[in-house]
């Protein structure tokens, strides 16, 4: 049963009560593509089938809400993405003492990450060290790099399938409208090169020099990882990869952005004499003249899905080596043909040839897509078999159950939960977070 953003489970497993739930905090203000309500809405259902019901709340726009969960007894944990929410502060009862409203009132928040955390955009997320913290990386080079960060509790997990989101049925292969789709952001690589365009001192031009060589390398080879490629020349140099130095971190992300745009960059140039049809914020006719390109415009996470569910192929130039990447669960979900670039994980849990294709290099991809078109190579049975493993081995059940396992058999989890709740009960504090 459903009362606004309040979905109630109707039966009781795991041992949960009748009253009992969870909270999922999302943000419409930061959430513009509705990548985060969307794993929201996929998580609900399995959190339901557990026997626990679920608030969904906007921690910007329902602080009171979010405040009363917080210290009701019946509020079991709550639930984040790429650490939004997660930074919340309480006084404490204490003037001019600020501390995590999870860690005080006991109450554990799993925090759901995509993102890389040495980029500048989650410093938020690091700063959210607090023991009640659980940090479950899609990544497995983000979760170490998490862990030198200083963050507590990081738990490598797989990413899920978005099997709710595609509302209006799975479309049959043969009557879908677009041949292949290529949803990326379009960029200019040199707009990221220019960061280190101007050495100051000697520092600077060390990274410069790091920079360059790394660039270098990793646009000769897909299989190539920047990130990890970055960490090794630091190691080799005999420098120091502190990654709460800014300047370090500047360094990393300033590779990985480049490496990823310049490796889209080529890979569109390749393949721009093909009537591709690309997703982006940018029209490919303001970067490639000539081209049989085909634009569409920029669209939120669930029409993203929906689009990939009239493609009979979709391209993913996939930016980082050893994660989950929604983009390609999505084309899986949605049932099309997946031809992706090198990615351990994908390599590791789909066969090559039956569930997906990788493609080596960006004339590669052009060979690949021109046998497509000219139909030589049927991707059907690729998609029917990709579709099937990937909802059978990345269901959204699979996370919630990690979830709710980590909450029972760690501090802080259901035993101080059913021990600790007395402080919430008693607190008289009625100021709002």
């Amino acid at each position: 049963m459903s009362v606004g953003n309040d979905v109630r489970a109707s039966t009781t497993t795991q041992g949960f009560s009748a009253d009992n739930y969870a909270v999922i905090l999302t943000c419409s203000d930061i959430d513009k593509h509705k990548h985060n309500e969307c794993f929201s809405n996929e998580l609900t259902p399995a959190f339901l089938a557990q026997g626990l019901s679920v608030r969904k709340l906007d921690y910007l726009r329902e602080v009171r809400a979010v405040s009363d969960a917080i210290r009701d007894e019946h509020c079991v944990f709550f639930v984040c993405f790429n650490g939004f929410g997660s930074e919340l502060l309480h006084a404490a009862g204490q003037p001019g003492i600020l501390a995590s409203v999870f860690e005080y009132y006991g109450k554990p928040v799993f925090d759901f990450m995509h993102d890389c955390p040495v980029h500048e955009s989650m410093a938020h997320q690091i700063a959210s060290v607090g023991e009640f913290r659980r940090l479950l990386s899609t990544d497995y080079t983000y979760a170490h790099i998490a862990r030198l960060l200083g963050v507590k509790n990081v738990r490598a997990v797989s990413s899920i399938t978005f099997p709710n989101t595609i509302t209006e049925g799975q479309r049959s292969h043969a009557s879908r409208s677009i041949e292949v789709l290529l949803p990326v952001g379009l960029s200019r690589p040199d707009e990221t090169r220019q960061r280190f365009a101007r050495a100051r001192n000697h520092k600077d031009r060390v990274f410069r020099e790091l920079f360059e060589s790394v660039v270098e390398f990793s646009l000769k080879n897909l299989n190539v990882d920047p990130l990890v490629e970055i960490l090794l020349a630091c190691q080799e140099a005999g420098v120091y990869a502190d990654m709460h130095d800014p300047d370090m971190r500047f360094l990393i992300t300033s590779v990985v952005d480049y490496v990823k745009f310049e490796r889209r960059d080529r890979l569109v140039r390749a393949i721009n004499h093909l009537p591709v049809t690309v997703i982006s914020d940018y029209d490919v006719k303001e970067f490639y003249a000539n081209s049989r390109l085909r634009s569409i415009g920029q669209r939120s996470f669930p029409s993203l899905l929906r689009t990939m569910n009239d493609a009979k192929c979709v391209i993913c130039p996939l930016p980082h080596h050893t994660g989950f990447h929604e983009r390609a669960l999505a084309s899986f979900t949605a049932g099309a043909g997946v031809i992706a670039s090198p990615n351990e994980i994908l390599e590791t849990h789909f066969v090559q040839g039956r569930d997906m294709l990788t493609y080596q290099s960006e004339d590669d991809l052009a060979a690949m897509l021109e046998d497509v078109f000219a139909g030589r190579l049927d991707l059907e049975p690729l998609a029917r078999s990709g579709r099937e493993r990937a909802l059978s081995r990345f269901p959204s059940m699979a996370i919630v159950e990690t979830i709710i396992s980590m909450w029972r058999h760690h501090p802080g989890g259901a035993i101080k939960h059913a021990t600790s709740m007395s402080k919430a009960s008693q607190a008289k504090i009625t100021d709002p977070l």
